[in-house]
């Protein structure tokens, strides 16, 4: 009950702290000045703008929607969802995992140099979170896709320092490792 409490006050506490940001950095709002011509056509709707405000957004809030976008396939849209997360709440509990979507999210749409910085990001940003050994995984899955054996290697050969042999993710670096062992050389 104890940590059930604490993971409602911490929620509450990024809530909070979330809607003390977006009102001091809410943008004052300006009126358009009159049209000298009552017959002019409304001026055209800007097809490039400001991102949508965050303002008043929870972290969880601001989380799911963008994983949202991720689970509907519309990718490109995930990765500027899970970036603005980590604008606003750079110390969140859940920036690990936005990080590491952002890596799933550039590995869906075969951007594999992309997908490495961002898994790169997991691992030196947040060393300790839960998302550190999937990362060093993908990481060496784009490696590979790009040729980069030797470096795929060593991503696998980092998952397998980090997991134990009952971890699934552990498994799949032993059998990409094992895999990559057997092509030949060129």
């Amino acid at each position: 009950r104890v940590d059930d409490t604490n993971v409602r006050v911490s929620n509450v506490r990024e809530e909070l702290e979330a809607l003390r940001t977006s009102i001091s950095i809410a943008p004052p709002q300006t009126a358009l000045p009159p049209s000298t011509d009552p017959n002019a056509p409304p001026p055209p709707a800007p097809t490039t703008g400001p991102p949508p405000s965050t303002a008043g957004l929870s972290p969880t809030r601001m989380f799911d929607t963008a994983m949202a976008d991720y689970a509907a396939g519309q990718f490109t849209l995930a990765v500027t969802g899970f970036e603005a997360f980590l604008r606003t709440f750079p110390r969140s509990e859940m920036a690990d995992d936005a990080q590491f979507q952002i890596g799933e999210s550039y590995f869906a749409l075969n951007r594999w140099t992309d997908a490495i910085a961002a898994y790169n990001a997991v691992t030196q940003n947040y060393p300790m979170g839960d998302k550190v050994s999937q990362a060093f995984y993908k990481r060496g899955l784009a490696q590979e896709r790009l040729g980069q054996i030797d470096a795929a290697r060593e991503s696998w050969n980092n998952v397998l320092q980090r997991t134990q042999d009952s971890d699934p993710v552990h498994t799949l670096a032993q059998q990409n490792l094992d895999r990559v062992a057997r092509r030949p050389t060129p």
